[in-house]
């Protein structure tokens, strides 16, 4: 995240589908910089430690400034109340809605391509995939998560073996990370 990044604001979950790694974690990870970015426009009562160093990275000073004085005015209000994360709240709103939105167009020409091509999921979006697809595509799910499985492990053992001097590849690591819990930022 860095103050003044262009985003791409993805409009649908569709639209994500042909960018590298899994499409929810790439969909998710604009809205939340989006969301960082706009914090201003709406009332934040609550932050986590991810996104209040988030918003301090991305907004210029005076905005996040606005913000944290809001913050620090009355903190025992963030702690008494609800004390999750008011930016988590609506990633996680947003990732429900973009499951939903996925699973209601299972059928059309560009998501049945992604299936049977390149798909790459994180585990966790491919599980609660999983539970949602009607029970004929869960095999899609399994093939695409087994094969992200195999080719990160294929990617790994090579890492592992490189002699120092010669490694590469460190790329690996960040995909395999992503692959067991999701894009850097997203869960806690």
């Amino acid at each position: 995240m860095r103050t003044h990044r262009q985003l791409t604001v993805y409009g649908s979950i569709f639209q994500a589908l042909n960018k590298p790694g899994c499409p929810f974690c790439c969909f998710l990870k604009e809205f939340q910089a989006a969301r960082l970015q706009n914090a201003p426009d709406v009332e934040i009562r609550n932050l986590c430690n991810f996104h209040m160093w988030g918003l301090a990275a991305v907004q210029n000073a005076p905005v996040a400034a606005d913000v944290f004085l809001k913050l620090v005015d009355e903190p025992l209000q963030a702690i008494q109340g609800d004390a999750r994360c008011d930016i988590c709240k609506e990633v996680s709103d947003e990732e429900d809605l973009r499951i939903r939105e996925f699973v209601s167009c299972i059928d059309r020409d560009d998501v049945v391509r992604w299936l049977k091509g390149d798909a790459v999921l994180c585990i966790s979006h491919g599980m609660r995939l999983r539970r949602q697809v009607p029970f004929v595509l869960t095999a899609h799910i399994d093939a695409i998560l087994e094969n992200c499985r195999q080719q990160l492990t294929y990617e790994l053992q090579q890492l592992r073996s490189e002699l120092e001097p010669h490694r590469l590849g460190w790329g690996a690591l960040g995909r395999a990370a992503e692959f067991l819990v999701s894009q850097r930022g997203l869960r806690a």
